[in-house]
């Protein structure tokens, strides 16, 4: 009778080991979520811009914060090359949306190529409280290892400004590098890397090495937008997921990439990565209110 006591008590633990659904509900983090990754149209023809599936207007961000116990998102903007009217433009629409609603943080963004125009335009957004600009190497077009780039990194290091970089590209392999090196050299700048350089995040160990230098400051955050629905619950998810605790929890964020992702179920594949409820509350809250200085 024991034996078979026994077999039946164990049926519960093989059917989590196999579904690997180790967590439950209530060992999840449920708590304040801030989304560091979220884009808004600006213009009415950029509705469908970023997503068939859903547009991406100020109305839909704020619908879906209480629904998913978002208390923060940080709204993004895309500035152009050459055009510093569209990019003003662009710049203080975000900054008005976030003084009409103070649950929105504004991203503004400058193009690395624009020059003296673009240190301008950092310094104005800049002292209307903007704290981060975006840099996208695939959408606006420049190699991260170009001196421009390292000019404005180095402004932004000045105005102690945070610049979130889009970390990967499908046609340039070595843009981690690129990326990491640019953080190295500029110990006065702090950077995010968005989605945590996708298929390509193994290169992060590289900031392993850099630790080990005595000048080192871990200047680089990480927000895991687009790579937690993708590669959260995959074959590739205990390296993920350890490469996450090796660089140091920490430096992590949650990022839903709207309207690409539904946020409701890019949390959903956070907690599916199997990270404890302490580890999802720094990354779901805490660490982004220590980057931002929230209270």
């Amino acid at each position: 009778m024991r034996i078979h006591l026994s077999h039946v008590l164990c049926l519960p633990l093989l059917f989590t080991a196999l579904t690997g659904n180790s967590q439950s509900n209530t060992q999840h983090y449920n708590g304040k979520v801030i989304d560091m990754h979220v884009h808004v149209s600006v213009k009415e023809s950029e509705n469908h811009a970023f997503s068939a599936q859903r547009t991406n207007t100020i109305q839909d961000i704020l619908a879906f914060m209480p629904r998913s116990s978002i208390v923060k998102s940080v709204i993004i903007t895309m500035a152009r090359q050459g055009d510093m009217q569209d990019t003003r433009f662009r710049n203080d629409s975000i900054i008005a949306l976030s003084h009409r609603y103070p649950s929105l943080i504004p991203i503004c963004s400058v193009h690395p190529m624009d020059g003296d125009s673009a240190f301008i335009e950092m310094e104005r957004v800049h002292k209307q409280g903007v704290q981060i600009i975006k840099l996208h190497p695939n959408s606006q077009h420049f190699d991260v290892a170009v001196p421009e780039v390292a000019a404005l990194v180095k402004k932004a290091g000045e105005l102690h400004m945070v610049l979130l970089f889009d970390s990967y590209s499908p046609l340039d392999g070595d843009e981690i590098g690129k990326l990491i090196m640019l953080a190295a050299m500029n110990q006065d700048a702090r950077f995010i890397f968005a989605h945590m350089g996708m298929v390509n995040f193994p290169q992060l160990l590289t900031i392993e090495a850099l630790k080990k230098y005595p000048w080192y400051k871990s200047n680089i955050w990480f927000d895991v937008s687009a790579i937690a629905p993708i590669l959260g619950n995959s074959p590739f998810r205990d390296q993920l997921v350890w490469t996450i605790r090796t660089i140091g929890i920490d430096q992590f964020m949650f990022g839903s990439d709207f309207p690409l992702f539904d946020p409701t179920e890019a949390i959903k594949s956070v907690h599916a990565m199997g990270l404890t409820k302490e580890e999802e509350q720094k990354l779901f809250y805490t660490n982004a209110t220590r980057l931002l200085g929230l209270q």
